[in-house]
């Protein structure tokens, strides 16, 4: 009689598989999962990803454009101030960034040796106004002289004086005529060096001729100065520094779109944040080339009644060239942008390409970049001007990838 246990062994039921059975599958499972893996990762990483791409809507705005330009900012007007005569620095009355008015002493110069001068030349022309006094006598005596004998002559017929004594008359009024000459011109003459001397002691007090402030000062109390061939320079002054100017330097390829009148904002380093504004009231004719290249001055107008601004300082400016309004724009950055392609598309963009070499631009369709052809206008730098030819108002412009596969 068979019982349960025998019916289980002869199905195979209670049959323990073997130690060798039991890792012979456990090999299998372990490959068929390392398979499963392998294939999962492979079609993960190999199926094609779409790039993701960076885009801006086209858009109407207003669109500046600009000339740049750098210089150096200085005062409207500058004088420098120097001496005309020679010696020795007595006194100096002012100093950097002093306030002046005009008629104001700055400095002055020892004037013992002027003064003597001076004084000299005062008693020369004392000296010579006595001679031209006594010359003058002299004119007179001779007239009265000259006169007493022609009347004595006249009365006893010519027989005296005799006609000798008359000659020597006459001579000696011409020579006391020529003296009173003489004397006159010396007088002349010692009233000229008076006058030199005495505008030669006035010039040794240097004295502001404007109202302003001290830019810069040359001198020193001591200092021995010479007036020969060139007039030494001892200070120079800014009239107003609440008003300067900018004189930047405008490439040749771009002066032809600056005018006199437009706008211009700039920048200086020691107010990097800070933007200052001004005007241009000139463009100069003259060239300079610097390293090859031709430039053009344009001169700033600046309004500096804060006074930040200080002579000296390198202007990075901003030339306003004109102001373009509502007029369709796309980033510059569009224009250099190609997509990603395989090469049945590289060879149809290089067909397109020679068919048709203006400047284009890719929008996005449908998740496809497009190629549309642009006909580019006027730029600031970073957007550009685009007829509305085959865009609209709304169309996606690529300028970009964000992430590639």
């Amino acid at each position: 009689m068979m019982t349960s246990k025998t019916i289980e062994t002869t199905l195979g039921l209670n049959t323990q598989p073997s130690s060798k059975r039991w890792k012979k599958i456990a090999g299998v499972s372990l490959a068929l999962v390392m398979i499963a893996a392998a294939s999962f990762y492979t079609m993960k990483y190999t199926a094609k990803k779409k790039p993701i791409y960076a885009t801006v809507p086209l858009n109407i705005q207003d669109l500046t454009t600009s000339v740049s330009a750098t210089g150096n900012l200085e005062p409207t007007n500058t004088i420098d101030v120097g001496i005309e005569v020679s010696g020795t620095i007595d006194k100096v009355f002012v100093d950097y960034n002093d306030p002046v008015r005009s008629g104001q002493i700055l400095a002055r110069l020892d004037t013992t040796r002027l003064t003597a001068a001076a004084t000299s030349s005062q008693a020369l022309l004392m000296k010579s106004r006595a001679n031209e006094q006594s010359a003058k006598a002299a004119v007179d005596n001779a007239v009265i002289e000259e006169e007493r004998a022609r009347t004595m002559y006249a009365s006893t017929d010519g027989n005296y004086p005799s006609r000798k004594e008359m000659q020597t008359l006459s001579t000696t009024l011409i020579q006391a005529k020529a003296s009173l000459a003489a004397a006159k011109a010396q007088v002349a003459q010692s009233y000229a060096q008076l006058k030199s001397d005495e505008d030669n002691l006035r010039k040794a007090v240097v004295v502001s001729p404007i109202n302003g402030v001290v830019l810069n000062r040359k001198v020193e109390p001591g200092q021995t100065v010479v007036a020969s061939m060139q007039t030494p320079i001892l200070f120079t002054l800014a009239e107003d520094l609440t008003q300067m100017r900018a004189i930047v330097s405008v490439d040749e390829a771009d002066i032809g779109g600056v005018k006199e009148n437009q706008k211009v904002t700039f920048t200086v380093d020691s107010y990097a944040n800070k933007q200052f504004e001004g005007k241009i009231t000139q463009l100069r004719l003259n060239s300079a080339i610097v390293n090859g290249v031709v430039t053009y001055e344009a001169v700033v107008q600046v309004d500096n009644t804060d006074l930040l601004l200080r002579p000296g300082m390198t202007a990075n400016a901003s030339i306003i060239t004109d102001t373009l309004r509502k007029v369709l724009v796309i980033p510059n950055a569009a224009l250099r942008f190609t997509p990603p392609l395989d090469e049945n598309q590289k060879k149809k963009k290089r067909a397109m390409e020679e068919s048709d070499k203006g400047a284009h631009v890719w929008i996005l369709k449908n998740e496809t970049p497009t190629r549309v052809k642009v006909q580019i206008g006027k730029t600031d730098g970073v957007l550009s001007i685009v007829s509305p030819s085959s865009l609209k108002v709304g169309d996606l412009i690529i300028t970009g990838i964000d992430e590639q596969p």
